[in-house]
């Protein structure tokens, strides 16, 4: 329940009934002890997630409808939405927690509302054993044994580059694409985004419409590079709202900036899987601008070196290189965590190259 206090006395704020209201569509699914998630990316439709998975409706709810939804939501905890105040996380009157995207964060004649329900009972610890997969619970040091990359250095070794990459995007693993500007970075995380099982939910973070998701279940987040926009929202703005937003990944177009503090606490807090670009020549020129982009922002700063490397060593699985010469694209020499693990190397040896 939203309360307004008036003089000690206790009040349901006036956005409440209204709100209620036009969630009508989609409150038999809220009143489901099985759903977890709701997810509504465009105007009439929305995805409901229900014992880990989603499946997609349509719903009687237009542009105007959401938008209603989303400034009613903002008003519960007094946060305005609008054009300049484009990303807001608020809470339902039923106490479902709330993020709103709307324009210019996301595509016009678009709206982004996902909903999380609270646990509606507690678990007992009895049933731990029943709800959890849990028979490797004591084998930490047996962790490298279960985490086997033999099959991706296989294809590796073999030199089928093709099947390599699908194999490291079915297996999650984070690839950054390193070049200079038109060396063919974007072309290929095109052609990886499309490895992607369709099933997934992906969140884009980009500064222009420019990558191709065919996941139906997505949403696609806007920032303006120059932040000359009515709304100045940056990437790192739209990389803390994703978290909100019950992504299976996130893809940034490009890191820069503060952004790459937040992509990597991203990564390693527990979303693999991404797929970005960055600038560099070779894997190790590119490592060293993500270590030089994390450690230029306020949080990556505090970090001394040796842990920041620990730290992006953990984030970063797969570097490819890309150069261009004339019409003829190239891939360089790839560098793979596992393979240099099993030379006794790590991404820390990158930072002392060359």
């Amino acid at each position: 329940m939203n309360i307004i206090v008036h003089d000690g006395a206790v009040a349901e704020s006036p956005a409440a009934p209204l709100l209620r209201y036009l969630l009508a569509p989609i409150q038999p699914w809220l009143n489901d002890p099985a759903t977890e998630e709701l997810c509504i990316n465009r105007p009439g439709e929305c995805w409901v997630r229900q014992r880990g998975v989603f499946e997609r409706f349509k719903v009687p709810l237009d542009l105007p409808a959401l938008e209603d939804i989303a400034t009613l939501a903002g008003a519960l905890r007094r946060q305005d939405v609008g054009g300049t105040t484009p990303l807001c996380a608020t809470e339902l009157p039923g106490g479902e927690r709330l993020q709103v995207c709307i324009p210019p964060v996301v595509p016009h004649g678009t709206i982004s509302l996902t909903l999380r329900k609270p646990s509606a009972s507690v678990a007992p610890i009895s049933s731990v054993g029943s709800r959890y997969r849990s028979e490797g619970w004591n084998q930490w040091s047996r962790r490298d044994a279960r985490h086997d990359p033999g099959p991706l250095l296989a294809l590796f070794d073999a030199g089928d580059l093709e099947g390599f990459l699908a194999a490291a995007v079915q297996a999650r693993l984070t690839i950054l694409l390193c070049g200079a500007t038109g060396s063919g970075k974007t072309t290929m995380s095109k052609t990886l985004i499309a490895a992607i099982p369709l099933s997934e939910r992906i969140i884009t973070i980009e500064d222009a419409l420019e990558l191709v998701i065919p996941q139906p279940n997505h949403v696609r987040l806007l920032y303006s590079k120059d932040r000359l926009s009515a709304a100045p929202i940056d990437a790192e703005a739209l990389l803390q709202a994703s978290l909100r937003m019950r992504p299976d990944r996130v893809l940034l177009q490009e890191l820069r900036d503060d952004a790459a503090w937040t992509y990597v606490n991203e990564v390693v807090s527990g979303h693999p899987g991404s797929i970005t670009t960055i600038h560099g020549r070779y894997p190790d020129q590119a490592f060293k601008r993500l270590f030089a982009l994390v450690k230029a922002s306020a949080r990556g700063a505090s970090f001394d070196d040796r842990t920041l490397c620990d730290l992006l060593t953990a984030a970063v699985d797969l570097i490819i290189p890309f150069e261009t010469h004339g019409t003829t694209y190239r891939i360089n020499e790839v560098w793979f965590a596992a393979d240099a693990a099993r030379r006794g190397e790590t991404a820390a040896d990158l930072l002392r190259s060359r």
